[in-house]
C-alpha cells in the first residue's frame, strides 16, 4: 500500500484493502462493497495495524501498543460474531471488584472466540477479536473485532453490546489479539 492510498484510506476513515479467499482463488475488493455471502475475509496482522492506526488514531495514547499473535486473521460477519458473544452467557454473570471485574470478561470472551476457531476446522485461523484497554469514557477493559465489512467495533462483554468507537472513548492504551 503506497503513502497516497493510506492517506485516503484515513481521510475516508475507511481500511485498507483486504484480501478475501474463495477456494484456490483470491480476489481484492474496496471496502465498503462488501464481500459476496460465500467469501471469507483475512487481514494479516500488518492490515490490521494500519486498519487500527486509521480507524482510531486521535483515541490512541501515545504509548499505544498493539500485540498480534498471530500472522493473519479471519474477519467473521458482524451476525457469527454476535452467535458467539451470545453463547458465551457473560451477561448472565456477576461483576465481582477485583475477583471478576472488567478485564475477566473480556479475558472470558476472548476465549470463547479462540474456541469458536479451533472447533472450525476448515478455517484454520483465529478471529480478528480481541482485547483492549482504554478510557471508555473511564479506565476499562472490553473487547473489540474487525469484521467482514472491515469495520472496527467495540464490544461490552459484560452486556454483550456491540458498538462503533464513540466519541468520549480515548487514551487506548493497549490493543491484544
Amino acid at each position: 500500500m503506497t503513502k497516497k492510498d493510506r492517506k485516503r484510506a484515513r481521510v475516508e476513515n475507511r481500511a485498507p484493502l483486504s484480501r478475501i479467499e474463495r477456494g484456490y482463488q483470491s480476489r481484492w475488493y474496496a471496502p465498503g462493497t462488501g464481500p459476496p455471502d460465500w467469501a471469507k475475509v483475512y487481514m494479516s496482522y500488518k492490515e490490521l495495524r494500519e486498519l487500527i492506526s486509521c480507524q482510531l488514531h486521535r483515541k490512541l495514547s501515545e504509548d499505544f501498543h498493539l500485540y498480534c499473535a498471530d500472522d493473519e486473521y479471519y474477519c467473521p460477519p458482524v451476525g457469527d460474531a454476535s452467535k458467539i458473544i451470545k453463547n458465551s452467557r457473560l451477561d448472565r454473570r456477576n461483576w465481582v471488584a477485583e475477583k471478576f471485574d472488567c478485564d475477566d470478561f473480556a479475558h472470558v470472551l476472548k476465549a470463547n472466540f479462540s474456541e469458536a476457531a479451533y472447533k472450525d476446522g476448515r478455517r484454520r485461523r483465529p478471529h480478528c477479536f480481541g482485547i483492549i484497554w482504554g478510557a471508555f469514557p473511564h479506565a476499562h477493559a472490553i473487547n473489540w473485532m474487525v469484521n467482514c465489512d472491515l469495520k472496527l467495533r467495540f464490544v461490552e462483554p459484560q452486556s454483550g453490546r456491540i458498538y462503533f468507537p464513540r466519541v468520549d472513548d480515548r487514551d487506548i492504551w493497549f490493543m491484544l489479539a
